[in-house]
């Protein structure tokens, strides 16, 4: 009985991946994409390399900006809390004078 109901599973999982794929092909025919999109838009990228490729540092080109916010930016507060975690497990490995 177990080996029968793992053969339904596998049926039913092989008949997933060959409708997924199938779905895959078609978008592909259409034309589409697969993936995430670029962060850095297409016009941009020879810039971006050039200014890369001059000195400038990845975060200046990235834009980044510190997880607690910082000049008068307001912090998310998922990135207080990811701020506070890290700044926890940093604490526990340093001993403290």
């Amino acid at each position: 009985m177990v080996q029968t109901l793992a053969a339904a599973g596998e049926l039913q999982r092989d008949l997933q991946r060959e409708l997924t794929y199938d779905g895959l092909r078609a978008a592909e025919a259409k034309g589409a994409k697969s993936g995430r999109r670029p962060a850095v838009a297409v016009a941009q990228t020879a810039d971006v390399r050039t200014a890369y490729l001059r000195g400038r540092s990845i975060a200046a080109l990235a834009r980044c900006r510190p997880l607690d916010g910082g000049q008068s930016l307001p912090a998310v507060p998922a990135q207080r809390k990811a701020r506070r975690e890290y700044e926890n497990r940093v604490s526990t490995r340093t001993p403290r004078p």
